[in-house]
């Protein structure tokens, strides 16, 4: 496995279960974003997600990229994740969804 993912989950692994929670999460893919980038930097971290190209992020997606990052995360610490974003409960994240989440400064 590539050892940058490692690195990348130990640097982020507040609680140092070896394993990412959503908060932790959330932190990791809101790292490189600041106030000053813009949508098109955010809508460019959220087509890495839909790679399906159908606007949206679903489980397979989340599943798909936390099998990429070597996490093994269960479908309903996956479906948490989605409804925690999920404003108008549809199942899925949209582009919008994933903008108000990535530029949010707290999660809690």
């Amino acid at each position: 496995k590539n050892q940058t993912i490692y690195q990348m989950i130990s640097d982020i692994d507040k609680d140092g279960t070896g394993d990412i929670d959503f908060e932790e999460f959330l932190d990791l893919m809101t790292a490189g974003i600041s106030d000053t980038d813009s949508e098109e930097d955010v809508r460019k971290v959220f087509n890495l997600f839909d790679d399906d190209k159908t606007g949206y992020i679903s489980l397979q997606n989340l599943k798909r990229v936390a099998k990429d990052l070597g996490e093994s995360m269960t479908d309903s610490e996956l479906l948490e994740m989605i409804e925690r974003a999920d404003t108008d409960q549809d199942g899925q994240i949209s582009f919008e969804e994933f903008y108000a989440i990535m530029s949010r400064k707290s999660f809690t």
